[in-house]
């Protein structure tokens, strides 16, 4: 095989590893991707990753994703050196760029196996800096949504349904028809004995059960990226079973995105979600996103002593002048306020932050959500 067959054979290897960390890449893409790479003249490592970038990435949301298998994949210098040869001359063996963020577990795991298909193949060794670890259902309940593999996000979305199953529902004042109650109905029995000639024939009533109306506010700004999926997933699931759920997702601007989440299919929702939505992993401006909240949707909405569940680190890159006063406003249209914020995972958190103290005046409760323990606990206790 020559070192060109071999470059696009592990491109496509590449683009199975993108498929599997979470990132959707159609077939025309793929092809779009292996077409440049044949027609530039790529020179250095700069190039042949912005070359995969513009072709295989559409959403800011994966960019992150891509940049770490990009540096993952391509990292060994035996395969640098016998297969980018003949078209890739001048790619060194540079060290992945330096970053804070921690290693997303699913791109280890992806391309720990990988790593297993090829040597399958090939019958030759190649290492890769990463390790695979097991979780049971335990572990999985304490363990935070930022670490978590992709295998592991999809068993934690598995468990969250089941949850929100046994959701808690609200007994109204109001009574329909229900055969199956105790309790007998006079309307419901003269109107019934009336059709059957005056022949009595009791008919039961029972209070009309409904779920507590909640609107959810959704920070997708940079610092929440890791827990936004699964916000958007509890929030899907939610809609699907209730009516009253108003869902939007904030960064720089402030987005309606209940209608995307009505569709029964998630990864049709959240593919919408991700195609409306222009502001992810951007930065976070709260005080620009309430004020518009209030301004435009908090009359139209907060009409029956909603529920707000506001999801957010309270870490706010805007002036924060008047948070204070658009946070009182809010809570005057809503029943109460509650912050799910994901720093509260750490034991030793301190409300510091100027936009964190501003936020705590005017909220109701202050909970984490990081981990299925934390939704378990908001499940059982607000709705």
């Amino acid at each position: 095989m020559d070192e060109e067959s071999k470059l696009l054979k592990n491109i496509l290897r590449f683009i199975r590893l993108l498929r599997n960390s979470g990132i959707k890449i159609g077939n025309q893409s793929s092809i779009d991707a292996l077409n440049s790479i044949k027609i530039l003249k790529i020179g250095n490592r700069n190039e042949f990753y912005w070359a995969l970038h513009s072709n295989l990435i559409y959403r800011n949301e994966d960019t992150e994703i891509f940049d770490q298998c990009f540096h993952l994949f391509w990292q060994n210098p035996k395969i640098l050196q016998q297969m980018f040869n003949l078209l890739l001359p001048q790619i060194g063996t540079q060290k992945a760029p330096t970053t804070n963020k921690k290693q997303l577990k699913r791109i280890s795991d992806n391309i720990q196996k990988q790593n297993k298909d090829v040597n399958i193949e090939k019958k030759e060794e190649i290492i890769f800096d990463s390790q695979m670890s097991w979780s049971n259902k335990s572990a999985l309940n304490t363990k935070d949504f930022e670490m978590m593999s992709l295998e592991e996000i999809h068993q934690a979305e598995k468990e969250i349904e089941k949850i929100l199953i046994k959701s808690k529902t609200q007994i109204s004042r109001r009574w329909k028809k229900n055969d199956q109650s105790s309790k007998i109905s006079a309307k419901y029995t003269i109107k019934k004995s009336v059709k059957k000639s005056g022949i009595i024939h009791l008919a039961f009533k029972d209070k009309i059960k409904k779920f507590k109306p909640i609107v959810i506010l959704i920070d997708i700004s940079g610092s929440m990226e890791s827990y936004s999926r699964v916000m958007l997933f509890l929030s899907h699931i939610l809609i699907q079973q209730h009516k009253n759920i108003e869902v939007f997702t904030f960064g720089t601007e402030l987005t309606r995105i209940t209608k995307f989440l009505k569709n029964k299919d998630i990864d049709l929702s959240l593919d919408k979600v991700g195609k409306f939505v222009n502001d992810w992993a951007a930065g976070t401006k709260i005080t620009s996103s309430i004020k518009d909240f209030n301004f435009n949707w908090s009359r139209r909405i907060l009409t029956q002593n909603q529920t707000l569940l506001l999801i957010t680190d309270g870490l706010e890159r805007d002036d924060s002048q008047n948070l204070d006063f658009e946070m009182k406003r809010m809570s005057l249209f809503t029943n109460k306020i509650i912050w799910l914020n994901p720093l509260l995972r750490y034991k030793k958190f301190e409300p510091k932050v100027n936009s964190i103290k501003k936020i705590l005046k005017h909220v109701d409760k202050h909970i984490p959500i990081h981990n299925l323990n934390s939704i378990k606990n908001l499940v059982e206790n607000i709705f």
